[in-house]
């Protein structure tokens, strides 16, 4: 192998270690909708799971990885590998500025009122219309010096699913909110997203209609790291 190509694949393993590594959070009122990742910023990542391959079982986890409580819903290595397989077969969602006051907008802006207190929309809005079952979704880079809360809400679909693949190949789930309903949230106020990479590193964001289908979208917000 030649030199360039060993720098190559040591930076992209360099980029799948600092995206799976946990990011600080700040406390939350709704456990089962915070996100997978350490509390307090500065207390060190556990060891990071294997990503699963789609359609094969996923390695066991390294000695020491242990999640939070009710970080993640999907623990079983059948129903994750497909998951991810269908995650990543998925469409690219629109993406257009808020403001059109339709009836996705304004159940994300409720929902964000509760659990984005405190914190700005960023970006565009993700949206799509799905059927029961179906995938949509789109990348977003985290600033490792602002704090992350991303809310979904769907219309017509009655249990709505978010979650946050890491790069660079987006198999490995880094977080997943656990709410059921049309409302979805991950890193729930007070416990934002902190990222401790020091660099930017863009997560992919899939939005899934578990149950029921219709107009979904996913906004996400921000705060500056205190």
């Amino acid at each position: 192998m030649s030199s360039l190509r060993r720098v190559h694949f040591a930076l992209l393993g360099g980029l799948a270690v600092l995206a799976a590594a946990p990011l600080a959070c700040g406390g939350s009122d709704k456990p089962a909708a915070s996100a997978s990742f350490g509390v307090g910023g500065d207390a060190g990542a556990p060891p990071a799971a294997q990503p699963c391959a789609p359609g094969q079982p996923c390695p066991p986890p390294p000695p020491g990885y242990a999640p939070p409580a009710s970080s993640m819903t999907t623990t079983d290595p059948n129903a994750l590998a497909a998951l991810l397989a269908a995650a990543a077969a998925a469409g690219s969602a629109l993406l257009q500025p808020m403001g059109t006051g339709d009836a996705v907008e304004v159940g994300i802006r409720t929902a964000a009122a509760k659990y984005a207190s405190g914190m700005s929309p960023e970006g565009d809005m993700a949206k799509a219309n799905l059927a029961e079952g179906g995938h949509v979704g789109f990348v977003f880079q985290m600033d490792p010096t602002k704090c992350y809360t991303i809310v979904g809400y769907g219309v017509g679909t009655t249990d709505l699913d978010l979650n946050l693949l890491a790069p660079p190949f987006y198999n490995l789930l880094s977080a997943q909110d656990g709410m059921a309903g049309p409302t979805a949230v991950i890193g729930a106020t007070p416990k934002p997203m902190c990222p401790i990479a020091p660099i930017a590193v863009p997560y992919k964001i899939d939005i899934y209609a578990k149950k029921g289908g219709g107009p979904v979208g996913a906004q996400v917000y921000s705060r500056p790291k205190k």
